[in-house]
């Protein structure tokens, strides 16, 4: 995999410098903390773009059908689905799409339900809602994460909880949900009644042998779900991209459609249409490369930890490492001081994600090894 050239010339977040001041208090930390990549996009949807920007305008465009067919070839040769494009409709991000569904189906002070430690923008996104985060943390049991269903069975039968949002692979702590466990939730849902919304985004990016499973396989039991998704962070092309919400009830998606449509929201652009029809016709060869670089950047980072007391979570999807600490530290915010103003390290703190995040971290691996290994080893040094 080629790192990208212009890296450090581009305005990336995760370099950005007043940002790095207010999160790390360090404008001189390596950064390991946004979930992007370090990767030239792919070589074909390099030359798609450059073919399509070269001599050139960019009138009002629509859809061809050549796109829908290689995104249809793509969802079923990947993941075993047979996508119809009526169910489909584009949104500016997942977040958006959270926003909309809750919303819509939701009343100022109606639970949603999360799973923590998880991604925190599901967290801020129902607040600014006005509606209540209701959390089911997952389980960390011998070294694995689960999700309490017990709990979860609970949460669902109180009335006021009208909504439960699953990550799958699950961000931070990389865990792939099994067949058994989304038909459980499946099972859940119809039974209270529960919108389920499925945040899918991650699901290329699994590694050592595991499988995605996504919840649109269930659609035939339970309808009342929306998968929210895109290529965006399978190829690194997040500033380029938009998502899709894919929905197979009538009802909810005509309800989405008119909100995406009042506010103009639904419409995409030609420059991430084309990278994305050439992701799809030509980018599984990069796609198979990659996750092999991110295998062995895990493999490196087990390696590394060897004796150290600090105990890597072995991610089954995404390009994130989760790394527990708690042998080694008794106080987060002192950890975290140490990681980004000794080890002058840049990563997540593991209590962004809720406080079961405690005395966690996660990190990006999506670098060269060097990259990986070189952070690492200054994480360590902090050990010492």
């Amino acid at each position: 995999m080629r790192l990208d050239s212009k890296l450090s010339s581009l305005p990336t977040i995760k370099s950005k410098p007043e940002l790095l001041d207010t999160l790390f208090g360090n404008r001189d930390v390596h950064p390991m903390w946004v979930a992007d990549m370090d990767f030239e996009v792919a070589p074909p949807i390099q030359e798609a773009l450059i073919n399509r920007v070269s001599g050139s305008g960019f009138a009002y465009e629509y859809t061809p059908e050549s796109f829908y067919v290689a995104r249809e070839k793509w969802y079923q040769k990947m993941y075993g689905i047979k996508l119809l494009r009526e169910h489909v409709l584009q949104s500016p991000s997942i977040l958006t799409s959270i926003s909309i569904i809750i919303e819509n189906h939701t009343e100022q002070g109606d639970g949603v339900i999360i799973q923590p430690p998880v991604f925190m923008e599901f967290k801020s996104t129902i607040l600014k809602s006005n509606r209540k985060v209701v959390k089911n943390p997952l389980k960390f049991t011998e070294g694995r994460y689960e999700m309490d269903f017990d709990n979860l069975e609970k949460l669902a039968q109180k009335e006021e909880n009208k909504v439960l949002i699953l990550c799958n692979p699950h961000n931070p702590v990389g865990k792939v949900w099994t067949q058994k466990e989304l038909k459980r939730i499946i099972e859940i849902a119809k039974t209270h009644n529960l919108i389920l919304i499925s945040d899918e985004i991650h699901k290329d990016i699994v590694l050592f042998d595991n499988k995605f499973h996504s919840i649109l396989n269930y659609q035939d039991e339970y309808d009342k779900l929306f998968v929210l998704t895109s290529e965006a962070k399978t190829f690194n092309l997040c500033s380029l991209v938009d998502t899709i919400a894919v929905i197979p009830n009538d009802n909810l998606r005509e309800k989405m459609k008119h909100t995406l449509s009042v506010f103009h929201l639904e419409k995409t652009n030609a420059l991430g249409r084309v990278a994305l029809q050439a992701a799809y016709e030509k980018g599984e060869i990069w796609l198979k490369d990659m996750k092999a670089l991110i295998e062995q950047n895990v493999n490196s980072i087990e390696k590394e930890l060897e004796n150290c007391k600090v105990n890597l979570i072995k991610p089954e999807g995404t390009y994130q490492v989760w790394l527990d600490f708690r042998e080694r530290f008794k106080d987060s915010k002192d950890l975290f001081r140490k990681i980004t103003k000794v080890a002058n390290v840049g990563v997540n703190a593991g209590h962004w994600f809720g406080k079961e995040g405690a005395l966690f971290i996660r990190m990006n691996i999506a670098t060269s090894n060097e990259q990986v290994v070189y952070a690492l080893r200054k994480l360590i040094s902090i050990l010492r």
